[in-house]
């Protein structure tokens, strides 16, 4: 995953390397989020991914395909944007 200036590269499902902004990285409920926004297409929305673990033991980026789990992340983000905001 190779990050330069805040932008991350993923490969997709077809093999398409595919240019991500990196928002922010949360840990909630003993697990690790990562919001990220495509660069070709800001206006399409965040992305959610989490990291899991694969059959091998390897930590990969999975897509949250729960709706709940996704709008709990979003909620965590907002939280941390305000406690930010409240320290400056």
């Amino acid at each position: 995953m190779p990050e330069k200036d805040g932008i991350i590269v993923l490969t997709d499902d077809e093999g398409k390397e595919v240019e991500f902004e990196h928002i922010d990285t949360i840990e909630m409920n003993d697990e690790y989020y990562v919001l990220l926004l495509p660069v070709e297409d800001p206006e399409g929305g965040v992305v959610i991914l989490k990291f899991e673990n694969d059959d091998a033991d390897c930590e990969v980026l999975v897509g949250v395909d729960d709706d709940n789990e996704a709008q709990m992340v979003l909620d965590r983000y907002a939280e941390l944007c305000e406690e930010e905001e409240g320290e400056e």
